[in-house]
């Protein structure tokens, strides 16, 4: 009797896990064709009924799922975010070994944000705008930010070069900010002559945050042979 009980406890568990990753699966295409939504035509045009439509599911079964639109929209917010996330500590963990000079860590992290942002800029345009509305949308993102800026500083702290600036902490971040800032800009204003989608965009500003953290090695080794 006892083993039947077991038996049938475990034939639950085994049926019930399948179910669960079919489930995330079926979560996760909702998210990404949200994602594309929004990012394809702006988050007004991103309708629920758009999402189930290209999914092949039903309307019912998405507010099932996420309760309302704003829900749903915020999961994908919180997805991509997560998916940064990750991508970013792998490149921390191969700074961390393979920096030679603390120019070479600001100028890849900011390319790597300048890269996140060019492949996002219609997410991001859309979060922004709810952030007007909802201030704390933006805070998922000001989170993210300031992990970014807090990793790349532990990089940073093995380079005594930095050390001769009591205060480079600080300039660090403000560096970053100004990074994130012109960013911002680009993606709502465009007023040029900087684009995301340009590779120049990228270079010009891992330029602009090593000269004003005077850490550029090229120049250091230029004063160093005349």
């Amino acid at each position: 009797m006892a083993k039947r009980a077991e038996q049938a406890s475990k034939d639950k568990t085994e049926l019930r896990a399948p179910a669960q990753t079919r489930s995330r699966a079926s979560m996760e295409a909702l998210l990404d064709i949200g994602r594309r939504l929004i990012e394809d035509r702006g988050i007004d045009d991103c309708r629920m009924s758009d999402v189930a439509e290209a999914a092949g599911s039903s309307i019912g079964s998405l507010y099932f799922r996420f309760g309302n639109r704003e829900r749903f929209i915020s999961e994908v917010m919180h997805r991509q975010i997560q998916s940064a996330r990750q991508d970013f500590e792998r490149l921390i963990a191969d700074l961390n070994t393979s920096a030679k000079a603390p120019d070479e860590v600001i100028a890849a992290v900011t390319r790597w944000v300048v890269g996140v942002f060019g492949k996002n800029k219609g997410l991001l345009r859309a979060q922004l705008r709810r952030a007007l509305e909802s201030p704390q949308e933006w805070r998922p993102f000001q989170d993210f930010a300031r992990f970014l800026v807090d990793e790349m500083i532990s990089v940073l702290e093995r380079f005594t070069k930095l050390r001769a600036d009591p205060d480079w902490q600080l300039h660090v971040r403000i560096a970053m900010q100004i990074v994130f800032g012109t960013l911002n800009n680009i993606l709502i204003n465009r007023p040029g002559p900087l684009e995301l989608d340009d590779r120049i965009t990228a270079e010009e500003l891992s330029k602009a945050a090593v000269r004003y953290l005077r850490l550029d090695s090229k120049q250091d080794t230029r004063k160093g042979t005349t």
